[in-house]
C-alpha cells in the first residue's frame, strides 16, 4: 500500500504553508508590539529564502509521505517534524552561508530556535498529526483485494 501523490502533495503544503504562516503571524505580533515592523518584512516577505524553504520542505515532506505506508499518527509526526526541521537548517545555512556569514551552523540554530519560539515547528508537527489521519491509500502493483484473493481460489 502506498500514499497517493495527490494527497501527500496536500499534506506536505498544508503542513509547511500553514506552518510557516502561523510562524510568521505570531512574528509579526512580537514586532507590532516592539515597534520594528521594517524587520518582520525583511525576515518573512522579502526574504528569497523563505520561498526556497517552502519548496524543499514541500518536496521533502511529499517524497517522503509518497512511497511510504501509512503510519501511526505519532510516528508521522516524528518523521516529519524531523524532516521539517531539518530541511529548515539545512536551508538556513545555505542562506546564512550564501550571505558571508562567519559561522552559518550557528545562524542555522538560532533560526531553529526563533522557528520553536514563534510556534512554527509546533504547528508543524500538529499539523502533521491532523493531516496524517486524512492520507489516501492505494493498493500496489504487486498487491491485490485479500477478497479478490480469496475469489480465485
Amino acid at each position: 500500500m502506498t500514499i497517493t501523490w495527490r494527497s501527500a502533495v496536500l499534506h506536505a503544503l498544508t503542513v509547511v504553508v500553514l506552518s510557516w504562516l502561523t510562524g510568521a503571524a505570531v512574528d509579526l505580533a512580537w514586532s507590532a508590539s516592539s515597534g520594528h515592523l521594517h524587520t518582520w518584512l525583511s525576515t518573512w516577505l522579502r526574504d528569497p529564502w523563505n520561498a526556497v524553504f517552502i519548496s524543499a520542505a514541500t518536496a521533502s515532506l511529499t517524497f517522503a509521505r509518497r512511497p511510504d505506508k501509512p503510519l501511526p499518527r505519532w510516528r508521522a509526526a516524528l518523521i516529519d517534524a524531523g524532516i521539517y526541521v531539518t530541511v529548515l537548517l539545512v536551508i538556513s545555512g545555505i542562506a546564512a552561508w550564501a550571505t558571508g556569514d562567519d559561522a552559518p551552523a550557528d545562524t542555522a540554530f538560532v533560526t531553529a530556535v526563533i522557528a520553536l519560539f514563534t510556534l512554527q515547528l509546533p504547528a508543524a508537527r500538529l499539523l502533521t498529526m491532523w493531516r496524517s489521519g486524512h492520507l489516501q491509500i492505494v493498493l500496489s502493483d504487486g498487491q491485490t483485494d485479500p477478497t479478490s484473493r480469496n475469489l480465485a481460489s
